[in-house]
Formats: C-alpha cells, structure tokens, sequence
C-alpha cells in the first residue's frame, strides 16, 4: 500500500477546502492476480484458460481517514474490481464494485458505515473455511456467498471494536421501495444478517447468519443485491444448482467455525455452512457443507494448503418431477501451494477434484442428471468427477 498525506494546502485536493486536515490521509492499494487454469471436463471438453482473480479477485482501491478528535474519526473505502485477462470491470461494471462505503469511528466502541458492503459472514466468519482464503476450494456455487458471489447494496452496518476477545457484526441492506397495499415492498429485494467472532491466543471461533429476501425479483433492480436483471459473476444470480434462476423468495445463510494455530506453522480449521433457499413455485433447495482445512508453513517463504468439503444438499417439490425430492452431495479436494517471492508478490498452484454423488444435482434440458461442478473452473463437466488446476501470480501494491 502506498500513503498519501494531505493537508489543506494540498494541490491536487484545493478544491476541498476545510474538510482535510493534518491528521487525514489516503491510501492507495490493490492487488493484480493472473494465471492460467486447466480443466479435465468443460460439458464433455478439456480446456485451458486464461484467468483472472483465481486466487483473491483484482482490484485497487482508495481508503481516506480523517480525525475529528475526541477519539472520532470518519472513514472511506472505494474498491474497484477488474479482470486482468482482457481489462474489463468486474461485479457487473461498477465502477466500485467491491466496496463503496462512508463512515464514523469511535475508539473503544466501533464503526459505523453506509454503503455497498461485505455482509457479516464474510468479515467475521469466512476466514474459517477454504473459500475464505483459498478461493479454489469454494464451495459448490458458492451457496453459502463464502467467497463473495454477491456484495450488499445500500447497507448500513455497524462493526464493533474488540472486547475481551469479542467482535460483533451487524447490516441491515434496504430495498429502497415503499410498501403498497398489500404490505409488500419494503422487504422486496432486502437483507440482514449478524456475526461474532472469540479469539483466544490460538483459538478463534465464530457465526454468523445472513438473510435475503425476495432477492431477485425482477420489479425491484436496485435492492440489496442487485435484482433479477443482474447477470454478472458478482451478484445475485438464483438458484446455485438446477439450472433454475430466478422466483427466489427467501435465502437463508447460517456459518460456523473454528480455527485453531500450533505455533506458528500450522492452522488447522473447521466451518460449516446451512444454505436454505425457498421459491415462490413451492420448490426449495437446501445445502450443508462440511469444511475441514489445514495450513502450514513449510518455510518461511512457503506454504501448503488442503481443504476437503462434503456438500450434502437437498431439493425438495422440483418442478417437472411431480414434487420428487432429489438429494445429491458433492465431495471436493483441493490442494495448494503458495510461494513467496517478496512482500508484495506470490506464486500460488492449487490442483481441485470434485465427486458428484447421490441423487442428480444439475438440471439439462428437461431432466436432471448427476454432474460436478467446481466453483472457479468454468463450466461444468459432462460426468459427475471434474479435476481442474489453477496457477497464477498474485501482486499487492
């Protein structure tokens, strides 16, 4: 990260007169990650890629602080985010598609911000399992949101300061949209949710839960997370399996974990995530994930990482399946390697096999067939295993 001091005389910021003081400042930062990814299996094809993000997605971004005394201080953050491999912006072409937000700190009790946010789960409770710091172990269609499919619109959030080991998280994300006569609206396309995190010398653990409602319906775009009109890779896009997007009513994410530290070369973790979601035919898709992960540092300079997760789902009244119940699980291993060359820059290999089991998972034509599916491979495979690598350089600035 780069610091820039201002003052009130500063050139580049004259035309801001009277709200910067010698105390703010701004930083400047970002991170660049690029590579190149094999996949055994793309709809019955082997393919090579060029890839973008694969590891943590790039972005640069501007955060300012500026202290109003008294142990006040008031904040930003604009995160911008961006494919390397052709240029363009990512989250749907926003043009501060990862964060957006203002705020108001106070020592000793927290931060309150406004703005396009993290919802609770990821700030306090991702980093407990593989997508929260290994986004090739994501879980299958990131149902649990672990490795940040979506971002919260037009949220307010408050995030406490540290209390005896204690961090409380909390957002509320509005519709924007007055309730009619019918008592509807203002919960069209909304959110909320709350975590905690305990940390404890080399033990931490933590939950949370993270609600939506109505979040793609088609009448209201602008909601806490996009709308049904939203098709890019970083907003609320439906279902995560079956083939069946939009006429979401309600989504529900609940997340545990615990991570506990052997010194100081290896982490071992355990998450696990409920994933409910309801749809306005009846219908309903619910999914389980168990994650158990390690780390270790076989040098200062590298460091292995192994995830496995058992997804264990279920899909209840499908259409076209006269109300069948179908219960398919997915068993994922995903291997890592992390190199560093300097501060700023690393290496990454991450090698993922995915194992579609029990009932059929994956909605083709006008029935359901049994298929894997990894996260950041692409497309899905024509059969129910899918092996996929990724290899990339990661620089942070």
């Amino acid at each position: 990260m780069k610091r820039v001091a201002l003052s009130g005389a500063a050139g580049i910021l004259v035309a801001l007169p009277g709200i910067v003081q010698a105390q703010s400042s701004v930083t400047l930062y970002g991170l660049v990650d690029a590579g190149i990814a094999y996949t055994n299996n793309q709809r019955g094809a082997h393919n090579f890629q060029a890839t973008s993000g694969k590891l943590n997605g790039s972005r640069w971004g501007l955060k300012g602080v500026e202290d109003l005394g008294g142990g006040y201080k008031a904040l930003f953050t604009l995160e911008n985010g961006f494919r390397v491999n052709d240029g363009a912006l990512a989250q749907g072409g926003r043009e501060f598609g990862r964060q957006a937000f203002v705020g108001v700190a106070k020592s000793g009790i927290g931060t309150f911000t406004l703005g396009r946010q993290y919802d609770p789960n990821t700030d306090l409770v991702a980093a407990y399992a593989g997508p929260g710091f290994w986004s090739p172990s994501t879980h299958v269609g990131d149902n649990d949101n672990l490795n940040q499919t979506f971002r919260i619109n037009n949220a307010v959030k408050f995030r406490s300061d540290t209390f005896a080991g204690f961090t409380v998280d909390a957002l509320y994300g509005f519709s924007n949209q007055a309730s009619n006569g019918a008592g509807q609206g203002f919960g069209n396309n909304r959110a909320w949710g709350v975590a905690a995190n305990y940390v404890n010398g080399p033990l931490s653990l933590g939950g949370g839960y993270v609600r939506l409602d109505h979040p793609n319906v088609a009448t209201n775009t602008s909601g806490a997370v996009g709308g049904a009109s939203t098709t890019s890779g970083d907003d609320y896009s439906g279902a995560f399996f079956y083939g069946i997007n939009g006429g979401v009513t309600r989504q529900q994410i609940a997340v545990a974990g615990a991570n506990y530290a052997f010194g100081g070369a290896a982490t071992l973790g355990f998450a696990f995530s409920h994933t409910q979601l309801d749809y306005n035919d009846g219908s309903s898709r619910k999914f389980n994930n168990y994650d158990v992960n390690g780390r270790y540092n076989v040098t200062p300079t590298t460091t292995l990482v192994g995830v496995y997760t058992f997804t264990d789902g279920r899909a209840n009244n499908l259409p076209g399946t006269n109300g069948a119940s179908l219960k398919p699980r997915w068993h994922q291993f995903t291997l890592g390697v992390d190199y560093v060359l300097s501060k700023r820059t690393d290496l990454y290999l991450s090698a993922v096999y995915q194992l579609a089991s029990g009932d059929a998972s994956t909605r083709v034509g006008n029935g359901y067939q049994k298929v894997a599916a990894i996260a950041d491979a692409g497309a899905p495979s024509s059969t129910n295993r899918q092996v996929a690598a990724f290899g990339g350089v990661r620089v942070r600035f």
